[in-house]
């Protein structure tokens, strides 16, 4: 899985988190953080594009999910 994938997983991951939360604040943190991985991804993606990733960052190992 690229980089890229794994913090649109994320983002995924936080947006369902939203949608089963009760409380409205953690609702909005949730998706503020889904918005960030979002952002992180096409960060990543652009990156990869101009070619400024280092090479090997795909190979690395993903740290497990917390």
């Amino acid at each position: 899985m690229s980089t890229r994938s794994h913090y649109l997983k994320k983002a995924n991951t936080c947006a369902d988190a939203a949608k089963t939360a009760r409380d409205p604040a953690e609702r909005v943190a949730l998706l503020q953080v889904s918005q960030c991985f979002i952002l992180l991804a096409d960060y990543v993606a652009a990156r990869q594009e101009h070619g400024t990733a280092h090479r090997g960052d795909e190979q690395r190992a993903m740290p497990p999910d917390s």
